[in-house]
């Protein structure tokens, strides 16, 4: 457990069962199909039979730059791993923590290994925002099949074209042969919910040319890149959503790379590496 009032030292977790499963309170039992998010700052508490072994990743606070408040939603839960973004993310998980290869946790912290550590991390920050996005639409599970079919085509449409700053509801509903109401409704029929979705999926890849750029990338040609008319506009958003400045996003993403070259010693869990329960239960 880290120091909750240490915001250098906490840590975003998730964690799969290699062998065996485990029980996380108020989550039930958790299988090969699955994981759990934990916080630092909020423990949770996992049991396990004697010889399970669990994988964790740990990540820095600040590389999962959503507020306390989505995080008080999102960790300390378990996951269905067969589905969305942590069908995704587990496998990955269980590689860096099993595998022998140039990508596996004995093989030290070369290029590679940190590059595939990052993608761990950004489908962790993935992971949450889907499950904040799906909190935050509660309606559009009531969607019936061809609607949802067509929200899932008006989506991959947007997402190829996320770039064009002239992207509106109106060109949007045009292109689908669809009103602009039918569009509001499908998704959820709240006015407007639509244009923030399209400014979260901005967002989203502001922030990963962001954290990928090496310290090198400038905030107002990242932000025009990805269709936000300003910078100050951009800022203010991503401040909102995140709850930090792009720039000091990019700084926090460029120190963890760097910090990633030379590992301190004394880390009790290394990234990637298995996790054995010796004890009946094990604290977050």
């Amino acid at each position: 457990m880290r120091p909750a009032d240490d915001p250098d030292a906490r840590e975003i977790m998730v964690c799969g069962p290699l062998r065996g499963g485990l029980s996380c309170a108020h989550e039930g039992r958790v299988t090969s199909g699955g994981l759990v998010l934990a916080d630092s700052a909020r423990p949770v508490t996992v049991s396990g039979t004697a010889g399970s072994a669990l994988a964790v990743l740990r990540v820095p606070r600040p590389l999962v730059p959503y507020p306390d408040d989505v995080l008080v939603r999102t960790t300390g839960r378990a996951y269905d791993a067969t589905t969305g973004v942590a069908s995704l993310l587990l496998p990955l998980l269980l590689s860096l923590a099993t595998a022998e290869g140039p990508w596996g946790a004995e093989a030290g912290r070369d290029g590679l290994t940190t590059r595939l550590m990052n993608q761990a991390a950004d489908l962790l920050t993935s992971l949450v925002a889907e499950e904040a996005e799906r909190n935050a639409c509660p309606g559009a599970s009531g969607l019936s099949d061809a609607d949802r079919r067509a929200v899932d085509e008006i989506r991959r449409w947007v997402n190829s074209r996320l770039p064009d700053p002239r992207l509106r509801p109106d060109a949007i509903a045009e292109a689908h042969h669809i009103s602009v109401r039918r569009l509001y409704k499908l998704f959820t029929g709240e006015n407007g919910t639509l244009s923030r979705w399209i400014q979260q999926r901005r967002l989203e890849e502001c922030r990963r040319e962001l954290g990928r750029g090496g310290g090198t990338a400038k905030v107002q040609a990242v932000a025009q890149r990805w269709g936000f008319a300003t910078a100050a506009h951009f800022s203010r958003c991503f401040r909102a959503r995140y709850g930090m400045s792009p720039s000091e996003w990019r700084d926090h993403r460029t120190e963890h790379d760097t910090a990633e070259a030379t590992p301190p010693p004394d880390t009790l869990q290394e990234t990637g590496r298995a996790a054995h329960l010796c004890a009946p239960s094990a604290h977050w």
